[in-house]
């Protein structure tokens, strides 16, 4: 090793470098091939003389029972390649984290009495825009006969169309595609509502997104008001035991007037069948709402329940592929270096 010159050994580690680099590319250069969709396209709303609020970007209408408008929207193609945009009006509903959502169509809470899509007639459900051609997307506002308290909200949707090609070659859902959404919100008196929650039942279920095992609290916002900046604490306990199995607490929750939240309380840990009582609680803006329901774990779910939640064993977290590098490093520099070593022998 002592002959092995100073250039030798800044070869080496610049041949180990480009190899780390170009492996480590490997999952940059996939995850950039999962998002060749660009923002390919740009929406305004044309914001009308009977805007609430005119700073705002979306929709805030004061209207009249009965009121005919209709509602712009501007869209651009910057491209130089045409586009296709599907366009749907869709009720405002809540997820399971709390998020005001406009991505499923034809979801309707009993305590919705006009539903926004009900309202709304979008004149064109498809828009193409040739390359740098602006278009304007036109909907009629029909509002109801009798005059109401509090806000409808809805939004529509501007979401781009794949070639057909793409379509049958990837499995795209609606929320994978790129999309816009301008909200839309409707009212016509001045007096206040707020939000006013009850617990439609508690349920142990999967969650919708994460897929585990959860205690699901349906929880309503029944009135026209849109919540904001809700608290919500669940503690779960056996029935008959005061000690708490489960806790979870989650603040700044928003929800859309008269909706369901799907509220899931992860279970991380084993449980017996058998009772449970969740008792939740609601604070916003100085109110408190508190609700305590019992519910009950089958053998069969608690089956399924401690399977999930098994004492882990003790894995090695360095990644396979990370190994794999490390030893073809360590093999080349042992290489590089025993042929260096040879040559000075031989000299």
């Amino acid at each position: 090793m002592r002959g092995c010159s100073r250039s030798n050994v800044v070869e080496i580690l610049v041949l180990i470098g480009l190899i780390f680099c170009c492996l480590l590319n490997i999952k940059t250069v996939s995850a950039q091939e999962k998002s060749k969709e660009t923002n390919s396209f740009y929406i305004q709303a044309v914001i009308p003389e009977n805007q609430v609020d005119i700073n705002r970007s979306y929709f805030d209408l004061k209207m009249s029972p009965e009121e005919k408008q209709e509602l712009q929207v501007k869209l651009v193609n910057p491209e130089a390649e045409p586009i296709s945009i599907a366009i749907n009006a869709i009720n405002a509903t809540t997820t399971e984290e709390g998020m005001i959502d406009y991505t499923l169509k034809g979801i309707k809470d009993k305590s919705l009495k006009y539903p926004f899509e009900s309202l709304i007639k979008v004149l064109e459900t498809n828009i193409t825009l040739q390359p740098y051609e602006t278009k304007i997307a036109r909907f009629h506002v029909k509002m109801p006969k009798e005059q109401y308290d509090g806000v409808i909200v809805g939004g529509i949707r501007f979401t781009k169309n794949l070639p057909e090609s793409e379509i049958k070659t990837k499995e795209v859902t609606i929320g994978q595609r790129f999309h816009y959404v301008i909200g839309v919100v409707l009212n016509e008196t001045n007096t206040i509502i707020l939000p006013d929650y009850e617990m439609d039942g508690v349920k142990v279920a999967e969650s919708k997104n994460g897929k585990k095992i959860s205690v699901i609290h349906l929880l309503r916002n029944k009135n026209a008001a849109i919540s904001k900046k809700m608290t919500l604490k669940v503690a779960i306990r056996k029935k008959g035991n005061q000690t708490p199995l489960i806790k979870l607490d989650k603040t700044a929750l928003e929800m859309a007037p008269n909706s369901v939240m799907d509220f899931p309380v992860p279970i991380k840990r084993q449980l017996q069948p058998g009772k449970y009582i969740s008792k939740t609680q609601i604070e916003q803006d100085g109110k408190k709402w508190s609700f305590e329901n019992e519910f009950e774990i089958t053998r069969e779910q608690a089956k399924l329940i401690n399977e999930e939640n098994k004492p882990m064993e003790t894995k090695n977290d360095v990644p396979l592929w990370l190994l794999v590098v490390i030893f073809l490093l360590v093999l080349l520099v042992l290489v590089q270096a025993y042929i260096l070593w040879k040559k000075q022998q031989s000299k």
